[in-house]
C-alpha cells in the first residue's frame, strides 16, 4: 500500500512540473513613446532701412533713430540731422512702422527704402500688396489756383501723379545693380525692375496693386530658378522715390524736380504696402490674386 502512495504521489509531482513548465511562454514587447503631430510655423518679419537727402534714418540708441548724415556736409536736409525719424527698424513683425512719414516734400526731393523680407521657417510663396491711394488736396492755395488747379477735396490731388516710384530686387545694399555683382548680364545675382513699367507715378505704380514676389508664375529674387521662397533666408527690395520725374540709366537712379508743378502744393498722399505669404509645400499652383 505504501509503494502504491509512493507511485501516485511521483506521478502527481510529475504533473505538476509539466505544468509549470508549459506556463513559461516566450514573449517581447516594443513600445513606441510619445507619438506626436505639431503643426509648423509660418512667419514673415521685415526690416527696413530709409535713406532721404543724402541722410540714413540710424538707431543711434536701443529703439531711437534719428538722421544721420551719411558723409559729411553732403546733405540736401541738414537741418534734419539729428532729428527723429521713421522708416528704418530692425526685423520685426509691423504694427505701426511705416516705411515713409515726409511732411514737407518738395520738388527735387528723393529717398530710397531697403526693405529686407525674412521667412520662418517654412518656404513660402509672397505677395506686395498696395491699397488704393488717398490722393487728397487738402484745399485749394493760391499758387495751385495760379497753376490751373480747380479742385481741392479729398482724392482730387495732384502729389500721386507727380511722386514718382522705382523699385528693384536688391542685395541689400540700397544700389541698383542690374548686372550683378560680376557685371556680367543674366545671371543669378542680376538686379530686376519689379514693377512691369520699370518705373512710374504712384497713381500708377502704387494704386490698388498686388505685385508677384513669388509665385507658382515666378520669383523676381530669382527668375532663373523660380520657385518660392526659402525659408530663414533674407530678400531684400530697393523701393526709390522721386518728388518730380525719376530717370534711370544703367544702376544710376536720378530725380528731375523741374517736372513737379505748383498744382500739388499741400496735397498729400497716403497707402498701406502689405506684404502677405502662404505656404508653398502641398500648393503648387498658387498665385499672387489682388485682395478683395
Amino acid at each position: 500500500m505504501k509503494r502504491i502512495l509512493l507511485s501516485v504521489m511521483t506521478v502527481a509531482l510529475v504533473a505538476g512540473a509539466a505544468f509549470a513548465a508549459s506556463g513559461a511562454f516566450f514573449s517581447d514587447t516594443e513600445t513606441s513613446f510619445d507619438n506626436t503631430f505639431q503643426a509648423g510655423e509660418l512667419d514673415l518679419q521685415i526690416d527696413s532701412t530709409a535713406h532721404y537727402a543724402g541722410l540714413t534714418c540710424t538707431e543711434v540708441d536701443p529703439g531711437v533713430f534719428e538722421w544721420v548724415e551719411d558723409v559729411p556736409n553732403t546733405s540736401t536736409r541738414p537741418d534734419l540731422i539729428g532729428e527723429p525719424c521713421d522708416g528704418s527698424w530692425d526685423l520685426t513683425d509691423l504694427f505701426e512702422e511705416k516705411f515713409f512719414s515726409f511732411s514737407d516734400v518738395k520738388p527735387g526731393d528723393a529717398g530710397e527704402n531697403t526693405i529686407s523680407l525674412h521667412v520662418f521657417d517654412n518656404d513660402a510663396w509672397a505677395c506686395m500688396d498696395i491699397s488704393p491711394l488717398e490722393n487728397d488736396d487738402n484745399g485749394l492755395t493760391e499758387p495751385e489756383e495760379e497753376a490751373g488747379d480747380t479742385t481741392g477735396g479729398d482724392d482730387e490731388g495732384e502729389l500721386a501723379q507727380n511722386l514718382e516710384f522705382f523699385s528693384w530686387k536688391d542685395d541689400g545694399d540700397n544700389v541698383f545693380e542690374p548686372d550683378g555683382n560680376d557685371q556680367t548680364p543674366n545671371t543669378a545675382d542680376d538686379e530686376f525692375p519689379l514693377f512691369s513699367n520699370v518705373s512710374g507715378p504712384a497713381s500708377d505704380v502704387l494704386n490698388g496693386v498686388t505685385y508677384p514676389l513669388a509665385d507658382s508664375n515666378g520669383n523676381v529674387f530669382d527668375p532663373l530658378g523660380g520657385g518660392p521662397l526659402i525659408g530663414s533666408n533674407d530678400y531684400f527690395i530697393g523701393l526709390a522715390w522721386c518728388a518730380g520725374g525719376i530717370g534711370i540709366s544703367g544702376g544710376d537712379i536720378s530725380c528731375d524736380g523741374d517736372v513737379m508743378g505748383n498744382d500739388t502744393q499741400s496735397d498729400s498722399l497716403t497707402a498701406d504696402l502689405s506684404f502677405r505669404v502662404e505656404q508653398s509645400r502641398n500648393n503648387p499652383d498658387f498665385v499672387c490674386e489682388p485682395l478683395d
